[in-house]
């Protein structure tokens, strides 16, 4: 992945991150009721919680080309990374307990889960794509050559 793709994939992933965390307080608070209580200072706790979690997206950010076991690695590294931060602030900040982790943690699973799906068929698509163009190249070269 290219740096410039990279920071706009991260920017995008930052935005439905902060999103989905607002409509899940904001669903635990509804179904919670007072038992959950937010400080208004919270709440720009799950902007940085946002932000900081996508910052292992650089370790995706590659010149050329990479192997397969490279990038198997690196995808191994950022989902522990990943994890790591996002569940050690949530621990730092007193929001995960054993009470809420049944909710948290598959919450965290679909937003992963969900974002390598579609930057994989982005991916795809961006091969396919690139595909098309070098048969369409080879095919015209081939056409103005005759045997």
């Amino acid at each position: 992945m290219k740096l410039k793709y990279a920071l706009k994939f991260m920017f995008h992933l930052f935005c439905i991150i902060t999103t989905f965390q607002l409509i899940f307080v904001a669903t635990t608070w509804t179904i919670g009721g007072e038992e959950f209580s937010l400080v208004p200072l919270d709440l720009f706790k799950l902007p940085l919680i946002a932000f900081v979690s996508v910052l292992p997206s650089f370790l995706l950010v590659f010149k050329d080309t990479i192997s397969h076991k490279a990038l198997t690695i690196r995808m191994i590294l950022h989902f522990v990374l990943t994890s790591g931060i996002v569940f050690g602030l949530l621990i730092y900040f007193g929001w995960l307990s054993t009470k809420n982790a049944v909710f948290i943690v598959p919450f965290f699973l679909a937003i992963y889960i969900s974002a390598y799906i579609t930057q994989e068929i982005r991916a795809r698509k961006l091969a396919k794509q690139l595909n098309e163009k070098l048969n369409a190249f080879h095919n015209s070269e081939n056409a103005t050559h005759h045997d």
